[in-house]
């Protein structure tokens, strides 16, 4: 089978496999399809919502303030992939959207709408309370 019948294949399996799956069940994934997100992009996204969670938080327990600043080789990995310093990430204060999108930009070559992306986030429940913050404060600069 040549290369172009073997994608186009591809193709029309993913097609089929999406209508097999439930889009209210997995929004994100569905997201991540329609917009040709490859793995360590949708990894990047969800390691910023996870730091972000943690700058959101109360939590000032020394341990977690110390697990959240170490960052394995994997993840200095996919740092180095979108040109994210850890340091800037990792820093002690509130995320905002500004932040938020300044690091979209970087995680994802073509434009991303904010908003629907992360209504889809917070639909998968991946980190809702994040998504919710910053939806509130991409609200009130419209």
């Amino acid at each position: 089978m040549s290369i172009e019948k073997e994608l186009e294949l591809l193709k029309y399996q993913v097609y089929l496999l999406k209508k097999m799956v439930v889009n209210e069940e997995h929004p994100f994934f569905m997201y991540a399809l329609d917009h040709n997100l490859d793995e360590k992009q949708v990894k990047m996204i969800c390691k910023v919502l996870n730091v972000f969670s943690h700058r959101l938080s109360d939590d000032t327990d020394q341990n977690s303030n110390e697990y959240h600043q170490h960052v394995s080789e994997e993840d200095k990995q996919l740092y180095e992939n979108f040109s994210i310093s850890p340091a800037d990430l990792t820093k002690d204060e509130k995320p905002s959207i500004k932040e938020f999108e300044l690091l979209k930009e970087k995680i994802f070559s073509d434009s991303i709408n904010s908003k629907y992306l992360l209504l889809s986030l917070k639909r998968q429940h991946i980190q809702p309370k994040v998504c919710d913050f910053l939806l509130e404060e991409l609200e009130s600069l419209s």
